[in-house]
């Protein structure tokens, strides 16, 4: 049975956990270089999950055993090159998933506890209470929705609404919670939680401009609980190496899908549960210091498509060119993952602001002008394109969209529209959308959490590891980006199980 599939941080590694074991491919050229019919350790057991430390020999393997109370609990950091274990730590409840980087280790485990490490040492620096990550919304199992960056900044992005409301998140007190951490949500009971005394996240906070205007009238958003109580679309920004928030700011006004991270720590990618607009923000640190809060500069609106979907991959590439978006739907769950063109980010972006300016969004602005922009040339636009070739004389002098833009009447009109500055951007770039797709040609008849891992070449092919045939899938990306979807070529297609 398949358990897991895994990229490691540079997509030169997949990583396939079975119930018989684990094995290692080497992506570029594609070939297996390792694999173990049971554990390191002679124990005759499973892999529930593997992680690599990028194509070092530091392996993190959580072993699955059938008849264990252990099974699923244990992590235990290999040597992978001289099959020697380093160390072991036990859990309280089975592990969900693992994220690390040179300098952390992050375990999430079942019951919505994040235990944060110092790699170099394994020590233990933070125990961060949470209540998301359980069974999923579609009932069929449990998924984390967070993503840490690979670079040493060690960046550990996930849904506010995450947070227990009760978790030191500004670590007042470590000493508290690494000693014996809070309490679970079953064992206490509040009699007037509205009580409790909760610390100011405002300093974190970066409110878009309706937000902003919203709030005006009525009581600032600063609590954890004022925030979690205004929308499931808040995201926090969580420092792994100072212990502390770095960033909180509204992506969607629906609840949190799914989040990637680029390698440079840069760019955050969200996706909603309504699954239609991917947003990615674009985050920078204080000029002055380098260790203070972050801020976003720039933020674009990137169209999956028109009809909701569930996001179950979503993943930018090394290059920041490409950011591919897996989706299923349908009566028969059908995968299909979307390629979008990040490298236009830099080019063209919706909004151009300067650090510490507040911002909107494209949802933020409106929602409906932007579904006008995006809509498909219907059918009685196609009758009467002959029309408007005829006309096209009259706007042959306003081609480029700097002298409409410059135009007297069009400036004279701008002023006087609010969100006038977004506007110009929303209306004269061209919509963000996605230039290329796969259809990945299996369908299963339940819904699962996770659908495919993606996975990026330095040659240009794309690499997807499905969970539902544990199958591997290459495609070539198209070289060009048109205004046309175009449909990846399939090179190769082979399986990861023995």
């Amino acid at each position: 049975m398949l358990n897991d599939l895994c990229f490691n941080q540079d997509f030169t590694c997949l990583l396939v956990s079975t119930s018989k074991g684990h094995r290692i491919f080497n992506c570029d050229p594609l070939g297996e270089f390792y694999a173990l019919s049971k554990s390191p350790d002679n124990s005759g057991s499973g892999t529930a999950l593997l992680r690599m430390l990028f194509s070092t020999s530091l392996t993190i393997i959580v072993p699955q055993t059938e008849a264990s109370h252990d099974s699923g609990r244990v992590l235990r950091i290999f040597n992978l090159k001289q099959n020697s274990k380093i160390c072991e730590l036990t859990f309280p409840l089975q592990i969900l998933d693992v994220m690390l980087n040179r300098k952390r280790m992050v375990v999430f485990l079942e019951a919505g506890q994040i235990y944060i490490y110092d790699l170099s040492s394994v020590r233990l620096m933070k125990v961060l209470e949470t209540d998301f990550f359980g069974t999923s919304h579609d009932g069929n199992g449990l998924s984390v929705i967070a993503a840490m960056t690979p670079d040493d900044s060690s960046l550990l992005v996930l849904p506010l609404l995450a947070i227990h409301e009760l978790t030191d998140l500004l670590n007042t007190d470590p000493g508290l919670t690494l000693a014996t951490g809070l309490p679970r949500a079953s064992e206490f009971v509040l009699e007037h939680p509205q009580d409790v005394l909760m610390p100011s996240l405002a300093p974190f906070i970066e409110l878009t401009h309706k937000n902003e205007q919203a709030q005006a009238a009525r009581k600032p958003l600063n609590t954890l609980r004022d925030l979690q109580k205004d929308s499931g679309g808040w995201v926090l920004v969580y420092d792994t190496i100072q212990l502390r928030p770095r960033l909180i700011y509204k992506a969607h006004d629906s609840a949190i899908a799914k989040i990637a991270v680029s390698a440079d720590s840069k760019y955050i990618a969200t996706a909603s549960t309504k699954g239609t607009i991917i947003r990615v923000s674009h985050i920078e640190a204080d000029s002055e210091d380098e260790l203070g809060n972050l801020h976003i500069t720039q933020v674009t609106n990137l169209r999956r498509g028109h009809n909701p979907v569930k996001i179950n991959a979503l993943k930018f590439d090394l290059d920041l060119t490409v950011l591919g978006c897996g989706s299923e739907s349908g009566a028969a769950h059908q995968s299909k993952l979307w390629l979008i063109p990040v490298n236009l980010i830099k080019k063209a972006i919706f909004l151009r602001m300067s650090p510490g300016t507040r911002l909107s969004s494209l949802e933020d602005l409106n929602e409906n002008l932007a579904n006008l922009l995006l809509l498909k040339e219907s059918e009685d636009q196609k009758l009467k394109s002959k029309e408007k070739q005829e006309t096209s004389s009259y706007f042959s002098a306003l081609k480029s969209s700097s002298k409409l833009i410059n135009n007297s009447y069009t400036k004279l009109l701008m002023k006087k529209l609010p969100y006038k500055q977004y506007i110009r951007n929303l209306v004269w770039e061209k919509p963000r959308r996605s230039f290329a797709y796969v259809r990945l040609p299996e369908a299963d008849t339940h819904s699962s959490t996770k659908g495919v891992e993606i996975g990026f070449t330095s040659g240009g092919i794309l690499m997807l590891a499905s969970y539902k045939t544990g199958m591997l899938h290459l495609y070539q990306l198209p070289r060009e980006i048109s205004e046309d979807r175009a449909e990846c070529k399939r090179l190769l297609l082979d399986s990861l199980l023995p």
